[in-house]
């Protein structure tokens, strides 16, 4: 049998996919976020440390040792016969292996040459965790290009839950950071063994040799493997300045800089639902089209996201009074400014790009991205500490969108004005803030951080109920109206 690649769009609502996939990237992350809560609570200020730069190390090494080749597998898929996938699965998975034995020799070769991870053992650990996870990677696209969305959603949060439980358990049994990266590695092999089995059942035809499939994907995975390595560089690059300049300092900004995971989640979900269908309109060349999709999933997104982050953002002291230790305190102002990166984080740039055969341009924004962070976060750094460095980091995220939009227009043949939703986006961040000054100016006579967030959250939510019902009430009107006008165009 072999996998084909099932245009369900119609079939199933978007918002259904959408939802599944939020669904299981949403169950990893927060389990990433509790998981953080939890060994910030129970480590030692100096095992957090070492733990907190070991993960940065492993989520840098998985993601440069993916290649971008799990991608391919969305993206490359819509261009082959049914024939042809078995061999590109195999192919992809094989050449994934290797990465994962290279990408954990470098983390020991890294570690004799600096010691930065603590202790060889530690280092041993994560290159475990790494070459075990990277061949695994695929599974969940193949899962969304059968269009089994709920599948894949399940594959997440299962390792999700493995690796919470691998990760937890040597932490409260009290066995620090060895115990820490050794179930790091325990979680990887079992989703390596659970990996081969479900993979040896989905995938069991014959290769159908294909010349020049090989040297296809690689030059196709290249721009975009290069634009992830530059985006998850972006991602730890303040962590090592801070490890540099701040050596102490990097478990609290850890802290502070933790991306909270359905700003991530979301947009993510929604580009991953229309990644064929854009492959698809742009092959047909209905750029009108695939433009209409986009626009209305950042529109969707904006009204979503938007909120959600502003939220954040106010109720950001409450929630590190009540999680976290008093030793975390100076991390709540670097966390609000970082978080405000997600006012544009409304959709899935990335894949319209990967959609139009463009990838040199996320090579491009992405090493714009890594660079304008380095430059702007180094001197933030220098300035002002931590919040000097969010500073900088929110700054280079601007930079970056207003270049991706310029982009986005060229490949839509449209104007600046029209390429995104600008009103509704607008729109959507002055009502936010506006909300979320009333909820901080009600809540200031609070004396604990639980009333005060009760306060906030429940303000927020009257605004959100409020709205919701404003809509509804036009929806209602509207049809009413055409009805009157269609009675009277009639006598």
């Amino acid at each position: 049998m072999s996998i084909a690649v099932v245009q369900n769009e119609n079939a199933v609502p978007l918002w259904r996919r959408i939802g599944w996939l939020t669904l299981g990237e949403g169950v990893a992350r927060t389990g990433q976020v509790v998981s953080a809560i939890l060994l910030v609570r129970f480590l030692a200020p100096s095992a957090w440390n070492v733990i907190a730069l070991g993960l940065s190390v492993y989520l840098v090494a998985v993601t440069i040792g993916s290649l971008n080749l799990e991608h391919s597998i969305l993206f490359f898929l819509p261009q082959l016969t049914q024939h042809q996938t078995n061999r590109l699965l195999y192919q992809t998975v094989n050449l994934l292996r290797i990465s994962g034995l290279v990408c954990g020799a470098v983390i020991v070769f890294v570690q004799v040459g600096t010691g930065v991870l603590g202790t060889m053992a530690i280092a041993l650990c994560l290159a475990c965790a790494v070459a075990c996870e990277l061949p695994t990677v695929v599974m969940t696209p193949i899962f969304i290009a059968r269009g089994e969305e709920q599948y894949a959603s399940m594959w997440g949060s299962g390792h999700a839950l493995i690796q919470f439980l691998a990760l937890m358990i040597p932490t409260l049994c009290g066995f620090g950071a060895i115990g820490i990266a050794s179930g790091l590695a325990v979680s990887g092999f079992i989703r390596l063994t659970t990996f081969s089995i479900v993979f040896r059942r989905f995938i069991n035809g014959e290769h159908v040799h294909t010349p020049g499939l090989l040297k296809r994907q690689i030059l196709f995975c290249t721009p975009l493997g290069v634009a992830l390595a530059a985006g998850v560089l972006t991602r730890s690059i303040d962590k090592w300045l801070v490890a540099w300049h701040e050596p102490l300092m990097v478990g609290i900004y850890s802290i502070a800089a933790f991306e909270v995971p359905i700003l991530a989640v979301l947009p993510y979900a929604g580009g991953a639902a229309i990644a064929v269908s854009m492959v698809t309109m742009f092959h047909n060349n209905e750029v009108s089209d695939a433009h209409s999709v986009w626009w209305n999933q950042a529109r969707m997104m904006s009204l979503v996201v938007v909120p959600l982050t502003m939220g954040l953002v106010v109720i950001a002291p409450e929630l590190f009074e009540i999680l976290f230790t008093h030793s975390y305190r100076t991390s709540v102002v670097p966390f609000q400014i970082f978080t405000l990166i997600g006012l544009h984080r409304v959709t899935e740039y990335g894949a319209v790009l990967r959609a139009a055969g463009r990838s040199v341009e996320i090579v491009y924004s992405s090493l714009i991205l890594l660079s304008s962070n380095l430059v702007f976060g180094y001197i933030g750094l220098q300035i002002h500490g931590l919040v000097g460095l969010t500073v900088g980091s929110v700054l280079a995220f601007l930079v970056a969108w207003v270049w991706i939009l310029s982009r986005l227009k060229n490949v839509f043949a449209v104007s600046m004005r029209h390429v995104f939703p600008w009103s509704t986006w607008t729109s959507s961040v002055v009502v936010s803030c506006a909300t979320a000054a009333v909820a901080f100016f009600l809540s200031k006579g609070g004396d604990s951080a639980g009333p005060r967030l009760v306060i906030k959250l429940m303000v927020m939510g009257g605004v959100a109920a409020a709205i919701g019902l404003i809509k509804q009430r036009d929806k209602k009107v509207l049809p009413m109206r055409g009805n009157l006008l269609e009675g009277n165009s009639h006598a």
